[in-house]
């Protein structure tokens, strides 16, 4: 179980939400919801704003789908 965040303010509002640490972008952090262990991982922002090479963008969620889905 996960949940997946792209940008600072998805982050922030969920971290409120759920009282949870901020992962550092790529990473996640551990937490428990209602009895069920979860996860919120932080994606990079899909801003122009804030731009990252989409090879890299795509290495970051080449690893959460792996270890989420155990491939």
């Amino acid at each position: 179980h996960a949940i997946v965040t792209t940008g600072q303010k998805a982050t922030d509002t969920l971290r409120a939400h759920f009282a949870v640490a901020e992962p550092k972008v790529g990473q996640y952090v551990d937490f428990e919801f209602e009895g069920r262990n979860m996860r919120l991982y932080r994606m990079p922002s899909s801003s122009r704003a804030y731009p990252l090479a989409l090879e890299k963008k795509a290495a970051f969620y080449r690893t959460m789908l792996e270890c989420e889905l155990d491939i």
